[in-house]
């Protein structure tokens, strides 16, 4: 497993606005050890379409690593690495002293996903007429089970890579398609009917 944590000159975690390092972690049999270094920095000045273009080179860099970790992100950036799939954590202080709590806190949440994820997806999400089409029902997913979100039942389905095309029948839109989709490069297509339900298409850019 590998973190990313946002440090300072001295090692210690920084806000994403400061200027510092992003040092990658990785769990090897002898410890967590620093395995890779890149400069990274945002200014309070920067214009969003700028911010993006940072991030995304960051994220290029950090290949396939998922958690980062700083001491202050505000919620809009929270929000926007929340939609590239990232895991944020917010914890300040020496790396060294926090990163084989959030290893033991991922793997224990992956493991409870990967269960319910499985289940939920089989049984909700149901092959439709052709290779890699699929549809869903989420007003019944969610009736089935008032603990269940919409995110829940969705987003491991939408991060695959073997499927096309995802008829939804739904009450309304979940927020956070409007956020999460483009960064997954999905297209959206809804229409709302007479009978007051939402029929969307989720499909390939």
């Amino acid at each position: 497993m590998k973190i990313a944590v946002f440090v300072d000159t001295e090692g210690k975690t920084a806000s994403l606005y400061q200027q510092g390092t992003i040092r990658v972690y990785e769990s090897l049999p002898s410890g967590w050890q620093p395995v890779r270094e890149i400069p990274f920095g945002l200014r309070e000045e920067m214009g969003l379409a700028e911010i993006r273009a940072h991030i995304l080179a960051m994220l290029a860099d950090l290949d396939g690593c998922r958690h980062f970790v700083a001491r202050a992100i505000n919620g809009a950036m929270l929000s926007y690495f929340d939609g590239m799939g990232m895991v944020m954590w917010k914890l300040a202080g020496d790396p060294v002293g926090f990163l084989p709590r959030i290893q033991h806190i991922a793997l224990d949440k992956a493991r409870q996903e990967q269960t319910a994820q499985g289940a939920t997806a089989a049984t909700f999400i149901k092959p439709g007429d052709a290779a890699g089409e699929y549809r869903l029902n989420l007003i019944d997913a969610l009736k089935s089970d008032s603990a269940l979100t919409s995110k829940q039942v969705l987003q491991p389905f939408l991060r695959r890579s073997d499927f096309t095309r995802l008829e939804i029948v739904c009450d309304h839109l979940p927020k956070w398609f409007d956020r999460e989709l483009p960064a997954l490069a999905l297209i959206l297509a809804a229409e709302k009917k007479p009978d007051g339900r939402c029929y969307a298409v989720i499909s390939r850019a």
